[in-house]
């Protein structure tokens, strides 16, 4: 991997089912690490890295446009039948629009647009928490950063770290206020929901919101007594969802749809 790749293939396996992981708010490839690690065999897993998160060297985008497109422009012949795309909170947000642009750009084959998508600790784009954050100061960010767990206080109460994270951070907010004001037309992808029970940032409802998002069902799990970020530690509960989405339905050989 170089400090510019936007794809991070953590965990090969070329017999396995694609998992594609998109981070929460300023997170980066290294961010589910944990769950990488956890989950069982049977996977080929990704974590994307969005530009200027992490190592990167890239600008951030803080267009939702411009970065659904950067990913896009990475999936092309990277996709294979069955993959699944995962994003926890605003990563949630990213893969939705991604799976929605790339059934409408004809880039791809229809059987190589993701079937399944993973929702975890989001709201739908209309109720999303984050408002107008891009434009607080730093104090006031950093606060907030602290709040949803993004970052712990140590890091907060060093200033000489703000430049390495805040930026990253900003593009984010800036993405999420695109996403909160994108019109979006009904999404055909089979859809499961994780919400955390005690999570403050997916209100009651939020079932039923994310639901007039999608031209399918949507399935929900909610987990017992955790909050927002329960991602990096409710590694079995997670491991056992995704498991039964790959195991539910098996993807054809792209030469059996094209008979």
């Amino acid at each position: 991997m170089t400090s510019n790749t936007v794809l991070w293939h953590l965990r090969p396996d070329a017999a396995g089912r694609q998992l594609l992981l998109f981070p929460f708010l300023g997170g980066f490839g290294a961010s589910f690490n944990p769950l990488v690690h956890g989950l069982r065999d049977g996977w080929d897993v990704w974590t994307i890295n969005p530009p200027g998160h992490g190592p990167s060297r890239e600008a951030p985008i803080d267009r939702l446009t411009e970065l659904v497109d950067r990913y896009i422009d990475e999936f092309v012949g990277l996709l294979r039948p069955g993959a699944i795309f995962f994003g926890h909170s605003m990563g949630g947000i990213v893969a939705y629009h991604v799976i929605s642009a790339l059934a409408r750009s004809g880039r791809l084959a229809p059987e190589l647009v993701p079937a399944d998508l993973v929702l975890s600790a989001v709201s739908a784009p209309s109720n999303l928490p984050a408002q107008r954050w891009s434009h607080s100061n730093d104090s006031e960010l950093l606060a907030r950063l602290i709040d949803i767990e993004a970052i712990p206080e140590s890091i907060a109460a060093e200033p000489s770290l703000h430049g390495l994270f805040l930026p990253a951070f900003r593009s984010d907010c800036s993405v999420l206020d695109d996403a909160r004001a994108l019109p979006v037309e009904p999404l055909k992808v089979r859809t499961r929901l994780i919400l955390g029970e005690l999570d403050p940032y997916t209100p009651s409802g939020t079932a039923d919101a994310w639901q007039r998002h999608l031209a399918l069902p949507l399935r929900t799990h909610v987990l017992a007594g955790e909050g927002h970020m329960y991602v990096r530690h409710a590694l079995e509960p997670l491991d056992r969802i995704l498991a039964d989405v790959r195991d539910a339905h098996t993807p054809a050989p792209v030469n059996a749809l094209r008979r």
